[in-house]
């Protein structure tokens, strides 16, 4: 019996609340370790840059942009 098998045995034998905690500790293991095929790809902040160039809320004076990001929490 392969590793997976056993795994799979074992978590079906726990009452379901049991076997979401193991669902989320393999999850942050995952996260922890990078270990999600998402997570692994490679993305640069410069691949970000100008993504709100087109954005209403972000687009003319400095100061207005302030004003209306402050406004908008009031």
């Amino acid at each position: 019996m392969g590793k997976i098998e056993r795994i799979a045995q074992q978590l079906s034998k726990l009452p379901e609340p049991l076997q979401q905690e193991v669902v989320d500790f393999i999850e942050f293991i995952q996260a922890k370790y990078c270990l999600d095929q998402q997570s692994q790809q490679d993305t640069l902040l410069l691949d970000l840059k100008g993504g709100l160039e087109g954005s209403s809320t972000f687009s003319g004076d400095n100061v207005k942009i302030q004003e209306r990001l402050r406004d908008e929490w009031r």
